[in-house]
């Protein structure tokens, strides 16, 4: 029998598929792709283990396979300039590979986000590293197939299963500047494939010294454990030759040649499965947000499913420029981070794209710990509305911890509400742990092999807990949380309803609990007066430090606990942002004989720099004398600022319960102003007046039956109620109202109701709130929503009509019927 099988045929026709039951079809129709000619991923037939244990959904998957193309991009310049991935001369990071192997102009420090011509990176990306979407782009038309291209190293046909197929080999993990070393393949997309795991691979040598190899990965058909295998013919990879290859097609069937190589490595992922709400146009970027906080190298992303319905439509996309007037919706992606600081628009008529959704980054801390390695946090405050993908419908992460730019774990808005005592920055920052540097042991120790959770293991755990503190001592972050928390309560109107509160304390003494007990307005017997906080003066510092001076006992020396440690507290005048600005970042180290006694975490805020030092115990002893040299210094400087102080190591902490302070006497009959009046704010659709009311404009969630919703921002005390004053309920309470005098009492009750209901539920959600309960607080919004929406159904009958149904006079003729 003769084999007619046309290998490079074959390899386009699937390669124009579409749809998985295309490419279900050309396997169906192919005598040589019969079931006999698949092979079991990495030869085993227990790979669903691995395959189905990598990710949680199809956006985090995504991000592996855009690893290990950033990875072949740097391994093919590193060829290309001679230089062993593996030697001594290579570069020992990303961004170092990125600085010294590729001319990316403009680029500092081989950031992305801190490059100043984004033109350049737009240029290297439609070059090197390509994501093209074709397929459905709604339910009924089905799901979208993902096309990866990337112009890097690529692979000879004979060493596909060593690489492609494999998923443990570890053919990377002696190269320091790459980040794909656990060798899983990418296989963590092939559960997100479709039914039946469709992925076509094809790959050519970067020095085009041989042929283009292909294969195309499934699931086996059957009903038993599922089994990724490897399409072979004749037991080998297929191959053919071409000059050049055209992964793309126009919406007129034509090749796309603003994507064609001669080599490197393409995949393409059929009906892929992204979750739901990312189906649109933005969809594929946003899915991709969460998972990236900085792409080491640009990727353009071009959806070809962009298509006009009508004549207008179309002229309208032929006037935007020529991709979009082929149906080609273009897109850069150079990860989070730059997302929020910088305008990913295409077009200055890209509406909602042509303004970042961040206004500056700060600094937040700095960990080097002997164990763990170097951990590093900074955040980007966000502008009050925030982008739809960080919604809270959307999102609820804020924190996310990463390794050389991918996502490894996620925080959540609630983790900075309960555990950071951080409320009012759970949707007004993103916060970034860089843990790149930690030791290797560490990452192994600290990482589950899914890259999303945390192992709850002794390291794993004390992780976690110093990142933790460092949050929750952050003096950027508190000093934010009471600026953000300042600034809304300055829009709060002011109720000038003392009288009305004060008779309802006086009719009900237990109503008092709801109130707050700063700015007292409100008198109750025996409790003490609230004190008003100061806020501190707005600091700026230089831009290199001129001096640090170190806090310093009479007796020249501070005394550290040896098993507890304590912080090391030293004046200087640089700016907040020193250890996190784009361009000539600062750094601060010990001496080398100081640096191998102590773990350290530092801060700096407002000229104070804080440098917490915990000996190690196997370095020192009790009674040991240690000269701590602290410097600081960046390129700007002609030698670094420095001071020293002598450390003696004491006697272990013991923990002492803090004390309780003593509540002043007071007469039993002196009434004191003690409680205050609720702050609130009213909504409206548009922000207009309503009556003599001024009000703000509804939040983008917000609709017709929403009641209101609440802030708080840092304590009870400073807690914000929004009531919607566009409530169908009351709205339509208030058409039934026959003279002004009546809608404005009516106003008035809605109001007020409204208040005393969500002071009551906001008490209740607090004492649950107060347990600690994370997985509670990450919803509490959406709680606090929902029991407004059902005061505001029912609030003005409660308060307007049973007051005069239900009175002392109808309830005593009841009696007297009983009797």
């Amino acid at each position: 029998m003769i084999d007619r099988f046309d290998s490079e045929t074959t390899c386009l026709t699937l390669l124009d598929c579409n749809s998985e039951n295309e490419v279900e079809s050309i396997v169906r129709s192919t005598p040589a792709m019969s079931d006999c000619a698949w092979k079991p991923l990495d030869r085993r037939e227990t790979n669903f283990n691995i395959t189905s244990n990598q990710a949680s959904d199809g956006g985090k998957a995504l991000t592996e396979l855009m690893t290990n193309m950033v990875d072949a991009v740097l391994l093919k310049y590193a060829h290309e300039k001679h230089i062993d991935p593996k030697g001594a001369s290579a570069p020992q990071t990303m961004y170092s590979a990125v600085e010294t192997l590729i001319d990316i102009k403009h680029l500092r420090g081989g950031r992305l986000v801190d490059a100043d011509d984004e033109s350049s990176l737009r240029a290297f990306a439609l070059e090197h590293l390509i994501i093209g979407v074709t397929g459905g782009s709604t339910k009924k038309e089905g799901f979208p197939c993902f096309t990866f291209i990337d112009n890097g190293e690529g692979q000879h046909p004979e060493h596909f299963e060593e690489t492609f197929l494999s998923l443990s080999a570890g053919n990377k993990k002696d190269i320091p500047f790459v980040q794909g070393k656990y060798n899983m393949g990418s296989s963590g997309v092939l559960g997100y494939c479709g039914h039946l795991w469709y992925k076509l691979i094809i790959s050519r040598r970067y020095d085009k010294t041989g042929s283009w190899g292909w294969t195309l990965v499934r699931r086996r058909p059957g009903n038993g454990m599922p089994v990724a295998e490897y399409f072979e013919h004749n037991n080998n990879i297929p191959k053919f030759e071409k000059e050049r290859m055209y992964p793309l097609k126009t919406k007129d069937g034509g090749d796309y040649d603003g994507g064609a190589y001669s080599s490197g490595t393409i995949i393409k992922l059929f009906d892929y499965q992204l979750g739901r709400g990312f189906s649109s146009y933005k969809g594929p970027t946003e899915a991709l947000n969460e998972n990236l906080v900085e792409s080491i190298l640009p990727f353009r992303i071009l959806d070809f499913r962009n298509i006009a319905r009508t004549n207008i439509a179309l002229e309208k996309e032929e006037k935007r420029g020529t991709e979009r007037a082929v149906g080609i919706y273009p897109r850069p992606f150079y990860g989070m981070e730059y997302l929020l600081l910088r305008s990913h628009a295409e077009l200055v008529d890209d509406l909602n794209e042509s303004s970042p959704a961040g206004t500056n980054r700060i600094d937040v801390g700095e960990i080097n710990d002997s164990e763990l390695g170097l951990i590093k946090i900074h955040g980007v405050v966000l502008k009050k509305n925030i982008p739809g993908w960080l919604n809270q419908k959307r999102s609820i992460n804020r924190v996310f911890h990463s390794v050389n730019g991918q996502v490894q774990y996620k925080q959540t808005r609630g983790f900075l509400s309960s555990s950071c005592k951080l409320p009012a920055l759970k949707d007004r920052v993103i916060l970034f742990v860089d843990a790149s540097n930690l030791t290797f042991k560490a990452h192994n120790d600290v990482w589950k092999g899914d890259r999303e959770n945390i192992r709850q293991t002794i390291t794993g755990e004390k992780y976690i807990s110093i990142v933790t503190d460092t949050l929750k001592n952050s003096e950027s972050l508190k000093e934010l949380q009471i600026y953000i928390a300042q600034k809304e309560l300055e829009s709060v109107t002011d109720s000038g309803r003392e009288e009305l509160f004060q008779k309802l304390v006086y009719k009900d003494k237990t109503f008092a609990n709801f109130l707050s007990n700063i700015e007292p307005k409100i008198k109750t017997p025996n409790s003490s007066n609230g004190k008003i906080g100061k806020n501190e003066n707005e600091y700026s510092g230089k831009y290199s430090p001129t001096f640090i001076k170190i806090h310093k006992n009479k007796f020249e020396h501070l005394e550290v606990p040896i098993n507890k440690g304590r912080p090391i507290v030293a004046r200087t005048d640089v700016r907040n942002d020193y250890f996190v600005r784009s361009e000539n970042k600062g750094n601060y180290y010990l001496d080398s004989d100081s640096d191998r006694f102590f773990n350290t975490t530092r801060r700096i805020h407002n000229g104070k720099l804080t440098l917490f030092l915990k000996p190690l115990a196997n370095q020192l002893s009790i009674g040991d004398k240690v000269t701590v040299r602290l410097y600081l210094h960046d390129d700007a400087m002609p030698k670094p600022v420095c001071d020293s102080v002598t450390v003696k190591i004491a006697e272990p902490s013991k923990e002492t319960k803090p004390t309780k302070p003593r509540k002043p006497h007071t007469s039993p009959n002196e009434p004191l102003l003690t409680h205050n009046l609720p702050k609130y704010t009213l909504l409206t659709k548009d922000g207009r007046d309503h009556f003599d009311k001024r009000t703000e404009k509804w939040p983008e969630d917000f609709d017709n039956f929403d009641g209101g919703l609440v802030e708080n921002f840092g304590d009870p005390d400073n807690t914000v109620y929004k009531i919607n004053l566009d409530n169908n309920y009351y709205q339509d309470y208030l058409k039934q109202q026959t003279s002004d005098i009546s809608r404005k009492v009516i106003t008035e009750k809605y109001i007020l109701g409204m208040l005393i209901t969500m002071l009551g539920f906001e008490k209740s959600l607090d004492k649950e709130l107060q347990k600690n309960n994370q997985g509670l607080d990450d919803y509490s919004d959406i709680f606090r929503k929902l029991a407004a929406s059902g005061a505001a159904s029912v609030i003005l009958t409660m308060v307007d009509i049973l007051p005069k149904i239900v009175d002392s006079s109808s309830v005593q003729t009841l009696l007297d019927v009983d009797e």
